[in-house]
């Protein structure tokens, strides 16, 4: 908010209380020739308007202040730079400015922009302005920090230790510190963030140890990520935090144990390479994102039994079919279910249609969406070697009603997956077949072309149309709307 619109809205604010005045009787209306009453010194004079014919000077009532309240609450709107401006005029705006709830420093915020300086000279700039603004805040009603170096310096650490001890009250809810990555510092101090409710880490050179000490003082914590933290080989999420409901491991890349007992989690998001997952049985987990090797056999073997009240779930895996049918246990809220094979290589050995045991496993599914990223079709074409189909008895899926594949391919398997919804799903609305890896469309896009479709995969799409001609379309039931996604007309020369 600028200082002219602020200015507007004080105006504002006043009329509507000098027309509130005014109807209780607080305010006298002006007498009809014009002239105005105002009180000074606790006697009554009257003045000309600035319009009457005689030509009279005018006082105008100023009306009464806002309350500190509603100026505090419009000052924190204020983008950095504007507030400052504005505590420097105003008295009130100052006592504001020094009880500003939500502060973010970042280069943009403090207007600092490189005009022939260097790295450390920015960095020194930075690091004075935010102690300087620091400083003057009074500590009181901070409830949100969030520091984005720009550039590192070798007393930055000792700048950061400081505003740590200032910062880290019982009233602050979230701290956010965003390192440069080629210098980021170990964090000191973390123990004293026990009253915080989200912490964020991210491209922090933590250990395992001290990750455990500030969980275990972190008992108001509600929300923990941990993002490109190098050092960290386990995580352990202790039973102690029971207002964590939600937690993401992104890219630790040496990770490989994550023990959750908090037993309130209701999401998580792990993202990684071989990493083991615990989990202690949880009725409240309802969302799951896993992006780590063997996702897929893990989601099979351990998460029917560990969360049975899971509701959506989103798999990243590697070419891996579901070879032998899940155990028993079942599904049985699931309503989402989203899967992506990743690979260069779209192996031949790859059976696209096991995922089929995944449905079977989730009487209750609505939405499912596979997603096949191919960028080499190594598969048979079913169009080039035409054979039968396979007739797999599966089970009636009564609630699936949107079915998407991105990736779609002339692939056998492919082509018998989308037979089989066809064939089992009910209450099926829609069937979307996207031949194009879900990619932006030349007409959508500022270059006017498609850059992920090249030769190979135009091919295979227009080979994939023609499956969907020859296989799909006759068997898609009156009531289903198929969506068929084909190369853009930029991109539909080329010959197969």
């Amino acid at each position: 908010m600028g200082l002219l619109a602020l200015n507007r809205l004080v105006s504002f604010q006043r009329q509507r209380q000098r027309q509130r005045r005014r109807r209780r009787g607080q305010i006298r209306p002006p007498p009809p020739n014009g002239l105005v009453c105002s009180v000074a010194n606790g006697k009554r004079s009257n003045h000309e308007d600035d319009d009457s014919p005689q030509g009279g000077k005018r006082t105008r009532y100023s009306g009464p202040d806002l309350p500190e309240d509603v100026l505090g609450h419009i000052h924190s709107l204020m983008p950095l730079q504007d507030a400052a401006r504005a505590a420097s005029v105003s008295h009130a705006f100052l006592r504001s400015w020094r009880s500003r709830p939500n502060i973010a420093f970042s280069s943009s915020s403090l207007g600092l922009t490189e005009n022939g300086r260097g790295e450390n000279k920015i960095a020194s700039d930075f690091n004075s302005r935010v102690d300087h603004i620091l400083k003057r805040h009074s500590g009181f009603g901070l409830r949100t920090l969030e520091i984005e170096f720009c550039g590192y310096k070798a007393n930055t650490h000792c700048y950061l230790n400081s505003w740590l001890e200032f910062a880290v009250t019982p009233e602050l809810q979230e701290l956010t510190l965003m390192l440069p990555l080629k210098k980021a510092s170990t964090t000191v101090g973390l123990d004293s963030l026990k009253n915080l409710t989200n912490v964020t880490l991210r491209d922090v050179r933590i250990t395992e140890d001290e990750l455990e000490c500030l969980l275990s003082n972190s008992s108001a914590l509600e929300q923990l990520n941990l993002i490109y933290c190098s050092k960290i080989t386990c995580v352990k999420i202790p039973c102690l935090l029971k207002r964590l409901s939600c937690f993401n491991v992104i890219e630790c890349d040496k990770v490989r144990l994550i023990e959750n007992k908090a037993p309130n989690v209701s999401c998580f998001h792990i993202s990684g390479g071989q990493v083991q997952v615990s989990l202690a049985e949880s009725l409240q987990v309802k969302h799951i994102v896993l992006r780590i090797d063997s996702a897929i056999s893990y989601a099979c073997v351990k998460l029917p039994s560990a969360v049975p009240n899971l509701e959506n779930l989103s798999i990243f895996s590697s070419c891996e079919a579901v070879s032998t049918p899940l155990s028993p246990s079942k599904f049985l809220h699931l309503k989402f279910l989203c899967i992506h094979i990743l690979g260069a290589a779209f192996s031949p050995a790859y059976d696209c249609f096991s995922v089929v045991y995944f449905l079977d496993a989730a009487p209750s599914l609505e939405t499912f969406v596979l997603g096949v990223s191919q960028v080499r079709m190594q598969h048979d074409s079913i169009v080039e070697y035409p054979s039968p189909l396979r007739q797999v008895e599966g089970r009636w899926h009564n609630h699936l009603k949107n079915v998407k594949i991105t990736g779609f391919c002339s692939s056998k398997s492919l082509v018998e997956l989308a037979c089989y919804v066809l064939a089992n799903a009910t209450s099926l609305d829609c069937l979307t077949l996207d031949t194009t890896l879900g990619a932006p469309r030349c007409s959508v896009n500022k270059l006017g072309k498609c850059l992920t479709m090249e030769e190979d995969m135009v091919r295979e799409s227009q080979r994939a149309l023609l499956a969907v001609e020859a296989f799909i379309v006759a068997r898609v039931p009156p009531a289903v709307k198929l969506v068929v996604l084909g190369p853009c007309s930029l991109c539909q020369d080329v010959e197969l």
